[in-house]
């Protein structure tokens, strides 16, 4: 019987098995969204009014006219683009490289799991860890460079210009081995024989890259893409806890913002306001990504 009734009505029994997870999502995400969306149209200055008035779309006025927004803007755009270009670049490549038949398989197996490590650090950990190995004074690669050369200042977190490439790189560092699982599981699912018949066609290793394993990737990649940027763009831990957006807010992104406003500033509106220009950003990748596959199709 596929159908449990109560009174009079008729309840399918699948609807049972997939209620946990939709009161799950209702709860952590459709609620958090809605709530951030109602701030930032009916909460101005700091705090929560008791009586909350409808303010329109003055946040938003204040948050697009704040001082150094725009390079805050740009700065979210360069740091998720350049993540998530060297995640898929770098994981597809390893990929690549570890998915190689003629490698011994306890070769494999240990260079997969070595590759996984900066994965299984915790993101706080790994944030100390660079701030560490990067410090001007106590860092190892500080007290190299000042044994080559006393004269040599190295403070990459401290220089303006430098600060939001270190995190950059720190992100790269820690969430590529992320998606190169993801890929190598997408190489492993491609059929072997259309290698095997493109090499009796003569294709080098390049030729199949390009014409059999590309092609069967991309929607694989574009998806990854699209996860990738939005993550990216709304994640705040790796920042927060090496910079803090500084220094001159040099490595400020949006997620900073829109935490440094809500919960140092306690004006949740203008932050709720920075918080939906997350979620708009992110709707605006996604679309433009989902396009682009069904165009292929």
């Amino acid at each position: 019987m596929n159908y449990l009734k109560i009174g009079n009505k008729k309840l399918n029994k699948g609807l049972l098995f997939i209620l946990p997870g939709v009161l799950f999502f209702a709860v952590m995400v459709i609620y958090p969204a809605g709530y951030v969306m109602y701030l930032s149209f009916f909460t101005e200055g700091k705090g929560l009014g008791i009586e909350p008035d409808f303010v329109g779309m003055k946040n938003y006025m204040t948050v697009f006219g704040a001082t150094g927004f725009w390079k805050i803007l740009a700065n979210t755009l360069f740091y998720s683009f350049m993540a998530t270009a060297c995640h898929i670049v770098i994981g597809l490549f390893m990929a690549v490289l570890l998915n190689n038949k003629f490698l011994k398989r306890k070769t494999l197996t240990v260079s997969r799991s070595l590759f996984l490590v900066p994965w299984a650090i915790s993101p706080s950990v790994v944030a100390i860890m660079f701030q560490v190995m990067l410090h001007p004074k106590v860092g190892p690669v500080g007290i190299i460079l000042r044994s080559v050369n006393p004269a040599i200042e190295f403070n990459p977190l401290g220089d303006p210009k430098l600060s939001l490439i270190t995190v950059t790189i720190t992100n790269i560092w820690k969430f590529t081995p992320f998606y190169f699982l993801i890929l190598l599981a997408g190489l492993q699912a491609i059929d072997d024989g259309l290698y095997e018949a493109a090499r009796m066609d003569g294709a080098g290793t390049w030729k199949q890259f390009s014409k059999v394993t590309l092609p069967l990737m991309k929607n694989y990649i574009i998806t990854l893409a699209v996860f990738d940027f939005v993550s990216t763009m709304a994640y705040m831990d790796l920042t927060w806890i090496m910079t803090k957006g500084g220094p001159l807010n040099s490595s400020e992104v949006l997620s900073t913002l829109a935490y440094r406003t809500s919960f140092q500033n306690f004006r949740f509106g203008e932050g709720s306001a920075v918080g939906a220009l997350i979620f708009l950003m992110s709707i605006i990748f996604t679309t433009i990504a989902t396009r682009m596959m069904s165009e292929e199709e």
